[in-house]
C-alpha cells in the first residue's frame, strides 16, 4: 500500500512538471515558419527588388491603385422658403413659385446633372513600407502557392496594416473629377 502511494505521488509530480511551463520557455511552436524551400530570404527579396523596378518611382511606390470611368445622371429636388441658391449646380427647372431669389416665397425646383468621370487612385507609399509589406505578404505563402495555416501576432498585424492601406484607395464615381 505504502509503495502504491508512493508511485502516484511520484506520478503526479513529473506530470505536473511537464505541464507547467514558463515564459523563458520555447512555446509550442505553432508560428515558427515552416522550411521554404522553394524561397529562400534572398529569392524573397530580389522578388522583391523586381517589383520595386516597377512599382517605384523616386521616393514612392505604388501599392494599389484603383481607375474608374463612366458616366451618369444626377437628379435633385429643392423644396423651402426663401432663397433658393442653386449655384449653378446644374440646370435648375422649377416647378412653382418664384425663381426671384431675393424674396421669401416658397419654391419647389428640380435639378438634373449629367456626368461624365474619370479618376484614378493610387495608394504611394515609402520603399521601406513597401519592402516590409512585402517580405511579410511573400513569407506567409508556402513553397507551393498555398497559405500558411497559422499567422503569428506580427503577421496578423501586417495583413490589418495591409488592409488598412487597401481601404484608403477611394472608389470614385459621380462625385469624381469632372470631365
Amino acid at each position: 500500500m505504502n509503495t502504491k502511494r508512493v508511485l502516484i505521488v511520484l506520478a503526479s509530480l513529473f506530470l505536473s512538471y511537464a505541464s507547467h511551463a514558463n515564459e523563458f520557455d520555447e512555446g509550442s511552436g505553432e508560428f515558427d515558419a515552416p522550411a521554404r524551400p522553394g524561397y529562400s530570404e534572398a529569392d524573397i527579396q530580389k522578388k522583391i527588388e523586381n517589383e520595386m523596378a516597377i512599382a517605384c518611382s523616386g521616393n514612392l511606390c505604388k501599392v494599389v491603385g484603383q481607375d474608374n470611368q463612366g458616366s451618369g445622371w444626377t437628379v435633385q429636388f429643392q423644396v423651402g422658403y426663401g432663397n433658393n441658391n442653386n449655384n449653378g449646380n446644374g440646370d435648375t427647372i422649377y416647378i412653382g413659385g418664384n425663381n426671384n431669389n431675393g424674396n421669401n416665397d416658397a419654391y419647389a425646383s428640380v435639378t438634373v446633372t449629367y456626368r461624365n468621370f474619370k479618376c484614378h487612385s493610387n495608394l504611394l507609399v515609402t520603399p521601406a513600407v513597401y519592402r516590409f509589406v512585402n517580405t511579410y505578404l511573400y513569407n506567409m505563402v508556402n513553397s507551393d502557392g498555398s497559405v500558411k495555416r497559422n499567422f503569428s501576432p506580427a503577421d496578423q498585424t501586417v495583413i490589418l496594416f495591409y488592409t488598412t492601406m487597401l481601404n484608403k484607395v477611394s472608389a470614385c464615381g459621380m462625385g469624381g473629377v469632372v470631365n
